[in-house]
Order: C-alpha cells, then structure tokens, then sequence
C-alpha cells in the first residue's frame, strides 16, 4: 500500500468494527466503476450534476476495495481502472456526477462484503438499480436473467429478492422480444406494459399485439379526456351494449387491458383484490412444495 493510501486511511473514522479503519471520504481519482454494474448508460447527468455543484453530494457512496474484489477473482483485475483503489457498488450515478461538477473528493461508505461472492455484488449492483427510473427494461432484465442463472431457477430468485415469480418472468420477457420492439422500447417509442409476455410470439405477432395494448390504452385516455365526469356520472353505471369479444386467454396481460377497460372503478378493485388474494394463495402453495423439492 502507498504512503499516500495510507494517510488517507489514518483520516478515515472508526468502522462497527473498531479493528478495521475505513475511510469516510476518498479523492475521486481512487474509485473506478464496477464492471459488474448492470446499467448500459449513465443517461441525464445533468440535473444530478447542478445539484452536486450547489449543495453538494447528499448521500455517501458505496464502494468496496479493490483488493476485496480482486481477491474472489483476480482475472478481471484487467477489467478495473488501473489507478483505482476502490469500485462504486452503489452510487454509480452520483459518482459520475460528481466528476463532472469538479468535485475532487466525496463521501463514502466502504463495504467489502458486497463483493466477497459474484452473487452478492451482483445482488447488491441489481438492488441499487432495479427500483429507479433511469435503468431501463432491457437492462433490468440482463441484471435478473443473471441473478436468475445464480439461483438456479426463478422461484429462488424470486424469494431472495422478495418479489412475485411472475414478476422477475414478466421482466425477463423483454429480452425475448424482436429487435424492432426491444429499439422502440430503448428509444422510448413503446411502454414496457404493452410489450410483456409476448416472448412466446414471432416478431410479427409481437408487434401486432404490442400495437393493439397501445391502441387499448389511447382509446381509454381518449374517453377519459372527452367524458372526463363519466365516473362521477350515475348514468354510467347503466351497462352499455358492446359488441363480442373473444378474449386472448393465453396472454394475461392482454385479457387485463380488456377487462380494465371495460370495468367500472369498483369492480377493477374487486378484480384486483380477488387476483392478489390468488396471488397469496399460490406464493403460499409454493413455500409448502419448495422445502421437499429441496
């Protein structure tokens, strides 16, 4: 270790554990990125950075040393900043940000055992992520198709992230979808509602579905926008005559955007509590079967 790492660590304060010194703020030149970070892009830096520049960085960044990460594998040492002593887990964003603002150091909170395992790093880079609005379906989607092949099966990943195994397939189902779509989905032509579960379908059919889930949602803005006091109104609850419909029943998603459309409020919150109240019961059944398959 340098003379110069060294009085850096002397500055840092006391760690839970008193033997173990950590630094609470480093130069940014020592933190590199993460080459197991799951975002593509750091996208629209430009709010976060004026923010930085005026008040400073508000929350402490994650990091861990690189000595830590090298040490569980050593052969993507190649992979790391050559000048880096520390990578980001947590706070990849800000860290970015903060270069670009003219910052020269920022706080942090060193944790090495986020990377001890390749799963626990990739578990904590994905938790960090998943839930914010500028990582988008594709790139959710390779972050859990990865934890999903550490697992073993979605139902394990399911429980350790604690979300629906339906949910985590959903979210995987982007990744099967043509080309074209998965462009429109980046560039923020389609939503990701309209283009799940669609994986079972050739690009054709994708596309024909996909369109006809936005034209669904259109006609549902549309009349909310021309009779926008229809909900308040008592003659609407009189039932309307519509014309038949086969339902697409092997696509749940789209039987939903039919159903919602055509349900009064309090019967879409009836449908819904009965779909989550099956939803308990099949998560329970499953915590029962899981042990003995173990």
């Amino acid at each position: 270790m340098s003379s110069e790492m060294s009085t850096e660590l002397d500055k840092g304060q006391t760690h839970s554990d008193a033997a173990n010194r950590q630094p609470s703020e480093l130069p940014l030149s020592w933190i590199g990125q993460n080459p197991d970070n799951p975002r593509e892009a750091l996208r629209d830096l430009e709010p976060l950075t004026t923010s930085i520049r005026e008040i400073g960085l508000v929350n402490a960044i994650t990091v861990a040393s690189v000595r830590a990460y090298v040490r569980e594998r050593p052969a993507r040492a190649v992979e790391l900043a050559p000048d880096a002593h520390y990578i980001v887990v947590d706070g990849h964003r800000r860290l970015e940000a903060a270069r670009l603002a003219g910052l020269t150091r920022v706080r942090v909170s060193v944790d090495d055992a986020l990377v001890s395992t390749d799963r626990s790093l990739l578990e904590a880079a994905f938790v960090a992520n998943v839930h914010r609005d500028d990582m988008n379906p594709l790139e959710q989607a390779h972050a859990l198709k990865k934890l999903v092949e550490f697992y073993g099966s979605q139902n394990k990943a399911a429980k350790r992230l604690g979300i629906a195994q339906s949910t985590i397939s959903s979210k995987l189902s982007v990744l099967e979808l043509g080309p074209e779509l998965q462009a429109d989905l980046l560039a923020g032509r389609r939503k990701v509602v309209h283009v799940r579960n669609l994986s079972r379908l050739t690009p054709q059919q994708q596309k024909q579905r996909a369109d006809a889930r936005a034209a669904a949602t259109e006609s549902r803005s549309a009349e909310t926008r021309h009779h926008p006091s229809a909900v308040s109104n008592p003659l609407s609850a009189i039932p309307r005559q519509r014309a038949t419909l086969t339902m697409p029943w092997a696509d749940g998603v789209a039987c939903a955007e039919i159903a919602i459309s055509r349900m009064r409020p309090a019967e879409r919150a009836r449908m819904l509590r009965r779909l989550w109240q099956e939803a308990e019961k099949e998560a329970r059944a499953a915590r029962l079967v899981a042990p003995r398959r173990g």
